[in-house]
């Protein structure tokens, strides 16, 4: 139950923000700009969360940055685009136009009012780009920034060990390898992606003489006898901190992928491997259940095809790693009978669609995880896998054999099986076709080469030794929260808006359902929604707690 006020509090405000991520800053930033004292509440010792941990890059349909590079684009373009991959599964469809006509609203107000900028990639462009409305333009990659600009607070901005400090461009997020540029920037402190994103950000925070405490999670949201919320319980150790709020709470502290048991109540697939950083463990979305919220987009997660080398740990754990090539040539991915299920080349959000498949037939789950990314000496030797560089030796790791039989028992796949997929898949590459998945005919696939085609994307398995890697059901993070209006405050279960509580970001229902449009699919309607709860709580009518 939630919490009632409590005789005295230990702090008064008008907003609280829970979580330091692209949501939660930019929601900060335009609460304290109506003229609201506002207090940010960190779980972690770092700022930033997912976000910093990202690439950093928001997808915003119509934005400035478009425009100066001289392309043209339109709410009808932008909606026909948006709406075909949601499939009218989005759990709002109000919500669409809401974040296409907000979006570019919420770039121009952080260009004006931030030291906040981005640069258009358009060397990378849309994920699905033959569709009806694509736009190279709308992911957005934020221009380096001088981590120095923030003191102390500097060292405080997350990490993610696996990006160089490039920016999207420059091939940050497909292991953009100069070394010079790398150095310098590691020597002077310059920042990119995610980290350039959260930097400007806690800038602004800082500029403005918000307050933000860190490890001090939100627990508890205090509601008066109206069921409105009027604060929240925090903890500094071992101490409560009771917290009122004049004007509202903003829940944007991330989702629950680190909480097996929300996982198993809520989500069709099983997310074994976060891909985010520990400790998004659902307490925005607890904290709302017991506020009364209505819920939405449940079933739904940002999935990804995780996979790990086991030497390579961050924050005491083994990393769960984005991978890589699984679109070369010469490989393929199997299921424990050895058998393909998938174009293994499809965008990261849709690939792991296909691993909570039932067979009602055989009464199991065939594709669950861990399934195998079959290769040879070929791929190894020319594309860099999770952590391995061409040319290197094997890690010890790494399953490999001279053949394909010895491949399968050692990794426990069935043998006959595998000899089968990979006789298949040999015979087809030689033909440069692919009738059974349709590999080399996606975008994706072939992103910075202009799409998918034969010769980037199919290619026989034939060259001992022969390898395998597991990859796992991973996640950037779950989008499923509290339902909310076009104002991020939440709803009740009786459809009504509750007094005081908003929610953005992860910690709210995802409005693009179960589709990621683009890089920056997370990040931008995150942002937008954290722009729209921000004002809307900052210019609210303070109440008497």
């Amino acid at each position: 139950m939630p919490a009632k006020k409590p005789a005295k509090w230990d702090r008064e405000v008008d907003v609280v923000v829970l979580g330091t991520g692209g949501a939660a800053l930019t929601a900060a930033v335009t609460a304290s700009d109506q003229g609201a004292e506002v207090l940010v509440l960190e779980k972690t010792s770092q700022i930033g969360g997912t976000t910093a941990f990202s690439g950093g890059i928001p997808w915003i349909a119509m934005n400035r940055y478009m425009k100066e590079g001289g392309i043209e684009d339109s709410r009808e373009e932008a909606l026909n685009y948006v709406r075909r991959l949601t499939g009218g599964k989005e759990p709002d469809p109000a919500l669409l136009e809401v974040f296409i006509d907000n979006g570019h609203k919420m770039i121009d107000y952080l260009h004006e009012n931030t030291a906040l900028r981005f640069t258009p990639p358009l060397s990378y462009p849309s994920y699905y780009h033959y569709l009806d409305g694509a736009k190279s333009g709308r992911s957005l990659d934020p221009k380096p920034f001088d981590l120095k600009e923030l003191g102390e607070w500097g060292d405080k901005v997350r990490q993610n060990p696996t990006f160089p400090p490039l920016t999207l461009e420059e091939g940050g997020a497909v292991g953009g390898v100069d070394f010079a540029k790398i150095a310098e920037r590691m020597e002077n402190n310059i920042v990119t992606m995610g980290r350039a994103l959260i930097a400007p950000l806690l800038k602004a925070l800082l500029d403005r003489g918000v307050e933000i405490l860190i490890e001090t999670p939100g627990k508890e949201l205090v509601l008066d006898d109206e069921g409105s919320v009027i604060g929240v319980i925090a903890e500094q150790g071992d101490q409560k901190l009771y917290i009122g709020a004049r004007k509202g709470v903003i829940l944007a502290s991330g989702g629950f992928e680190w909480n097996q048991e929300l996982i198993k109540t809520f989500l069709k697939g099983h997310i074994t491997h976060p891909m985010s950083p520990a400790g998004n463990d659902g307490d925005a979305l607890i904290m709302a259940m017991e506020a009364g919220a209505a819920l939405g987009n449940m079933s739904e997660a940002w999935w990804y095809p995780a996979m790990q080398d086991p030497t390579f740990e961050y924050e005491d754990r083994v990393m769960n790693q984005l991978g890589g090539g699984r679109m070369g040539p010469n490989s393929i991915i199997v299921n424990r009978h050895g058998k393909r299920f998938v174009h293994e080349g499809t965008t990261y959000n849709d690939m792991p669609k296909s691993f909570y498949q039932y067979d009602p037939v055989a009464l199991e789950w065939p594709n669950e995880p861990p399934v195998w990314m079959i290769f040879d000496q070929q791929l190894k030797d020319s594309q860099m896998i999770i952590t391995m560089m061409p040319g290197e030796d094997t890690p010890d790791w790494v399953d490999s054999s001279d053949s394909i039989r010895g491949l399968a028992e050692k990794i426990g796949v069935d043998p006959d099986g595998l000899e089968a997929s990979v006789n298949r898949w040999n015979e087809n590459a030689a033909k440069g076709i692919d009738p059974d998945f349709h590999r080399g005919t996606t975008f994706f696939e072939n992103l910075p080469g202009g799409g998918g085609n034969p010769a980037a994307n199919i290619g026989p398995i034939e060259k001992a030794p022969f390898y395998a890697l597991p990859i796992y059901f991973g996640a950037l993070g779950t989008n499923g929260g509290p339902r909310i209006n076009a104002d991020g405050q939440v709803m009740s279960l009786r459809g009504k808006p509750i007094a005081g509580l908003y929610a953005a970001g992860n910690a709210a229902m995802g409005v693009l359902g179960q589709a990621y449009v683009s890089a920056g699919g997370t990040i931008g309607p995150a942002m937008t929604f954290g722009y729209l709860a921000g004002i809307a709580a900052g210019k609210s009518e303070a109440r008497s707690i």
